[in-house]
């Protein structure tokens, strides 16, 4: 069989088989990509918020001399 000639039969259907399974490769590292890039977002979203809720936190009165 030349390199020209397409793939018949079991040959066909796992050179298929192994097309899938790289997309499906492929399509799991964007998802977990996009997944990691999304928890850093949120993370920094989230430390942001405790920032900004810690900086206005009320402060305790300082005593005063001779209390």
């Amino acid at each position: 069989m030349s390199k020209d000639e397409p793939l018949r039969g079991e040959a066909a259907w796992k050179a298929a088989k192994q097309d899938v399974a790289k997309r499906n490769e492929a399509a799991h590292a964007r998802a977990r990509k996009e997944r990691t890039e999304r928890d850093n977002a949120m993370r920094a979203r989230q430390a942001a918020a405790e920032r900004r809720e810690f900086a206005n936190l009320p402060h305790q009165p300082t005593p005063t001399p001779g209390d």
